[in-house]
């Protein structure tokens, strides 16, 4: 007698090769559809970094204007070479005189500004990576190598997310001394110096290591700013020593494809977070009208620009 014995299909036993191919498309689309959504809210808390980063910066500002009676200096200068722009010493920049009010007492006390940001003694300082002058987003931050005009290695240093606002137009490499911004060779700018009002002047915006690396310790003599590897521009410029510190509003916009290194650049996309004189942060569209920007970028120009205008 025969026995009959039924055949075991393979969907008893597990899937077919089809129903895992469409289990794996669909995993494939949802994890599409997901990352898309993290990468936004994660770049959404880092901007709110940047912004926390600014508004510190802004109390610091506010806090040095009250105990010295203006703002501090773009740089700290002394005159050797007064014909001779690319020399900055000792150089000492407006985020290294700002930190005692960010909670870097002990940072400050161990900096003798009568001898140069790039001097020996002072290396274990300028590579200190400072949380207050890292914007989130910045993927380039961190200790990196100022060069010469010449290529050759002159320090080492960590980076600034951010930099002062020199103001709009005036060539920072030509002129380091007559910016119409808050922030200057030697400035001393008081609030009452700002004409335009402080809600409408810039005083310190981002410029990203994704453009270009810069000290936050402050100008080193000689030193250059240039474009990071895989920035978002077409621009070769090797800038000059003084903008290491300091930003402009020139003929570019804010991230032109054509960016400088002495420009103003973000890395959050389609706005840069912005500090104004009065103490406030605010977000200003990449897309804002050059001649609008260049308005916030000056301490006394006579223009009228409405917040919603950016």
């Amino acid at each position: 007698m025969l026995i009959k014995t039924k055949k075991k299909s393979i969907a008893a036993n597990g899937f077919t090769l089809i129903e895992l191919l469409v289990v794996v498309a669909i995993i494939a689309i949802l994890i599409g559809l997901l990352l898309p959504a993290v990468q936004k809210v994660r770049e959404a808390a880092n901007r709110i970094g940047c912004q926390n980063n600014l508004h510190q910066i802004g109390l610091s500002l506010h806090a040095y204007h009250d105990a010295s009676g203006s703002f501090p200096p773009g740089y700290m200068w002394c005159p050797i070479s007064p014909g001779d722009p690319s020399t900055t010493a000792p150089g000492w920049g407006w985020a290294a005189l700002i930190l005692p009010y960010l909670e870097q007492d002990g940072i400050r006390l161990r900096i003798d500004t009568t001898l140069n940001v790039e001097d020996p003694s002072h290396l274990p300082i300028r590579t200190t990576v400072l949380p207050s002058f890292v914007c989130p987003s910045d993927r380039h931050a961190g200790v990196f190598l100022i060069l010469d005009q010449d290529d050759q290695p002159l320090a080492e240093a960590a980076t600034n997310s951010y930099a002062a606002c020199f103001g709009a137009l005036v060539e920072i490499n030509d002129d380091p001394e007559k910016g119409n911004g808050v922030f200057f060779r030697n400035s001393l700018v008081r609030v009452a110096d700002i004409l335009d009002g402080t809600s409408n002047t810039i005083a310190v915006g981002e410029r990203a290591a994704a453009l270009t690396q810069t000290p936050w310790a402050g100008a080193v003599s000689r030193g250059t700013t240039r474009v990071t590897a895989g920035a978002s521009t077409s621009s070769t410029a090797i800038e000059g020593a003084p903008t290491q510190i300091l930003a402009h509003t020139g003929s570019h916009n804010l991230n032109d494809p054509a960016s400088d290194p002495d420009d103003f650049f973000t890395p959050h996309g389609n706005v840069g977070m912005f500090l104004f004189a009065d103490g406030s942060t605010r977000a200003i569209r990449t897309k804002i009208a050059l001649e609008l920007l260049q308005a916030l970028s000056t301490c006394a120009g006579g223009e009228y620009v409405a917040g919603n205008d950016y």
